[in-house]
């Protein structure tokens, strides 16, 4: 494979069980998440995959727009179908799944925890996350709390997308935003 495609698509020095690794990192934290929240509730399935397919395919395409604006370092291709499809997409729509019921401040920290956790983890194994600012905050740890922080908006931010994807789509739980 030409070596510019293969750091593209993998990153610098990345391989396959470097992939591996990062789906056991996802999938430790994601048996955290179960043992708050065993099943998603029949009845908040629509909205978790209504959640899945916006978050997953919206972030995608945001994290390469602001990689290209220089907001953002470069994500790899697999590295950003990772982090949005079965990190952001699967287990962090999970947690909402039960996390919605629990007061916003909650939400916040939870999100940005794992975020964090993620983060930290996707840099350590794969180098990536290096960018050295966070909107002018330097650091390559500003850079990764900055945007864990953001993450924390997830609940904030699937509300406001539900309430208007609820106009066309039925049976959509939106849920209640409290701060406490």
């Amino acid at each position: 494979m030409n070596p510019q495609l293969r750091d593209a698509l993998l990153g610098a020095g990345n391989g396959p069980a470097d992939y591996i690794l990062l789906l056991v990192v996802y999938a430790c934290l994601f048996l955290v998440m179960r043992y708050a929240n065993p099943r998603i509730e029949l009845y908040f399935r629509r909205t978790f995959w209504t959640l899945f397919f916006g978050w997953g395919a919206g972030v995608f395409i945001a994290n390469y727009l602001l990689f290209r604006a220089g907001a953002m370092s470069f994500l790899p291709w697999l590295n950003n179908a990772f982090h949005t499809v079965p990190w952001i997409g699967l287990c962090l729509g999970f947690m909402y799944a039960e996390a919605h019921k629990r007061p916003l401040w909650e939400q916040f920290a939870l999100f940005a925890i794992f975020s964090f956790i993620v983060k930290w983890a996707e840099h350590t194994i794969l180098g990536t996350w290096e960018h050295g600012n966070f909107f002018g905050i330097p650091g390559n740890i500003a850079y990764i709390t900055g945007w864990s922080l953001a993450d924390g908006l997830y609940p904030v931010v699937s509300v406001a997308g539900l309430k208007f994807v609820s106009r066309f789509v039925s049976d959509l739980v939106v849920p209640r935003l409290s701060l406490f």
